[in-house]
């Protein structure tokens, strides 16, 4: 150990904490910065995609970071205040229209929206996607058969690409039909052998995604469910001398919606028959 006197160890301690607080401080006004400029960011982005009701969106969540800069006589102060009124008199008038602005967008995306949709509700792909309006909080959810997906402020140009982004992750995916009935198989019977039930038995669909769930990084019920669809409609369905028979229920909640023709109803086991 370096043997110091009193008043150096007590100089270097004073140092030390000194430069502990001025790195806090440079600490907290960087965090501060990058809280600005991402405001700065968005809105910009925001504004060039004539989006208000992010505008309107991204004012509200950033409420305290404005008052700050209206306190401190905040140079743009006057251009931030110019900004909140145009998005506020541009969503109104979005929304007087909003029904013919977005069956318009999804049609020129080549995505058109179910010929039975009516405002506030809207659905894509013969109801398997669901958009809802909430014209009060200006915001859209979607969803599909699976529950919810995302909710977004309700510009029309964002909804369409949340349901674009959503509809290309379930259905432009590589599908190999048999290594997908493959493991299919290898859940139902790992199930069959936990429960120590016969080659046979039903076994709950949802108790197949449950162990998909907790084994296989990344799964998603919604695409195991577009699998299945796509499976039922075109095979094969037999595998090792057995063939998949799937099972239909009264229990919305435990059962599944197959998408388009083989969506005849909820489906709620999974049985492997001896072929």
């Amino acid at each position: 150990m370096i043997d110091l006197s009193t008043n150096s160890k007590d100089a270097i301690n004073e140092l030390r904490a000194s430069a502990e607080q001025n790195a806090k401080a440079a600490r907290a006004v960087a965090e501060e910065s990058a809280v600005v400029l991402q405001l700065w960011e968005n809105l910009v982005r925001f504004i060039e995609r004539d989006w208000p009701f992010h505008v309107l969106g991204l004012y509200q969540k950033e409420s305290n970071a404005l008052k700050k800069m209206r306190v401190e006589n905040y140079p743009a102060i006057t251009a931030l205040d110019e900004v909140h009124r145009v998005a506020k008199e541009k969503s109104d008038v979005t929304l007087r229209r909003y029904p013919s602005h977005l069956e318009e967008a999804f049609r020129s995306a080549k995505l058109p929206l179910d010929s039975d949709s009516r405002h506030p509700r809207y659905s894509v792909e013969n109801k398997f996607f669901q958009i809802e309006i909430d014209e009060h909080r200006k915001m859209a959810r979607l969803s599909n058969h699976e529950g919810r997906l995302a909710e977004v402020p309700a510009d029309v140009g964002a909804v369409l690409e949340i349901v674009q982004r959503e509809h290309k992750r379930l259905f432009e995916r590589p599908f190999n039909a048999q290594k997908f009935l493959k493991l299919l198989r290898a859940q139902y019977v790992a199930i069959l052998k936990k429960d120590k039930q016969a080659d046979g038995s039903s076994v709950p669909i949802r108790q197949i995604t449950r162990r998909l769930g907790k084994n296989l990084k990344g799964f998603r019920s919604d695409e195991f469910l577009i699998d299945l669809s796509h499976l039922v409609e075109s095979g094969p369905m037999e595998i090792e001398g057995y063939k998949l028979d799937l099972q239909q229920t009264k229990d919305t909640n435990q059962g599944m919606l197959l998408y388009g023709t083989a969506g005849r109803g909820y489906i709620g086991f999974v049985v492997f028959r001896k072929a």
